[in-house]
């Protein structure tokens, strides 16, 4: 498998603001156990733990056939060269819809930081936990209060089911949650169902989008990647988000 952990758990995506570092291991607890990811020559991980990694880094992602359906102009190929191994990751839809609230108007140090007053034993809170909780000392701001409706909101929907729905039906479902615009539905279909045609825009991306390809309103800019790498449009979004952020 081609991989670049480094890359990988510190690029803006869910693990980034969940997992938690000790020298070059990454790690968190699941189901109360510690769960530790690291690479030496290969992917290791604690034992018991292994399907549960292979999902999170997308395993059954064939990079080199994702490069070549990606490397459509000079742009994403001096990307794809100097972030080879990057993967787009799999987390818990609610723990991705979490972090990209935290998002909203945020930088990656305050969003990481957001998440974690909102984990408990190494996990993110509940939407029922959340509805219970005191946020006042997590300085969320106006994401509080986004959190908090749309916890209650989600009580009320399979929420998982929302993934089993074609692209279109499910990026309409979320955009009902407070706080959810098309750029957290599209972190959320992306990191957290697995949607790789979703393509977040973030100002990051509008930069990336201006810079390299002379586009700049979101409307061309999601027909533009839509039209040039189609069901591996995430995966372009994530090496330009990388390159224009100079991770």
């Amino acid at each position: 498998m081609i991989l670049n952990l480094r890359l990988t758990m510190e690029s803006g995506q869910p693990p980034n603001f969940i997992w938690n570092k000790e020298g070059n291991k990454y790690f968190r607890y699941i189901d109360g156990e510690k769960c530790y990811i690291w690479y030496d020559n290969n992917l290791r991980c604690t034992e018991g733990f292994e399907e549960h990694v292979l999902k999170l880094l997308r395993a059954g992602d064939d990079l080199n056939k994702i490069y070549k359906k990606i490397s459509t102009d000079a742009a994403i190929k001096r990307a794809i060269k100097n972030y080879r191994g990057l993967r787009v990751t799999l987390s818990d839809p609610w723990e991705t819809l979490v972090c990209f609230i935290c998002s909203i108007n945020n930088n990656i140090p305050r969003i990481r930081k957001n998440v974690q007053s909102l984990m408990r034993e190494g996990r993110v809170l509940t939407p029922e936990e959340i509805l219970k909780a005191d946020l006042s000392k997590c300085s969320l701001g106006f994401r509080e209060k986004f959190l908090k409706e749309t916890a209650e909101l989600v009580l009320s929907h399979d929420f998982k089911k929302i993934g089993e729905t074609d692209y279109k039906t499910a990026k309409q479902t979320l955009m009902e949650f407070p706080g959810v615009g098309e750029k957290v539905a599209d972190c959320v279909l992306l990191y957290g169902y697995g949607f790789l045609q979703a393509f977040p825009i973030d100002v990051w991306i509008q930069r990336a989008m201006e810079k390299y390809y002379r586009k700049k309103k979101p409307a061309e800019i999601r027909k533009f990647a839509e039209e040039r790498w189609g069901s591996c449009a995430g995966y372009a979004n994530t090496y330009l988000y990388a390159a224009v952020r100079g991770i």
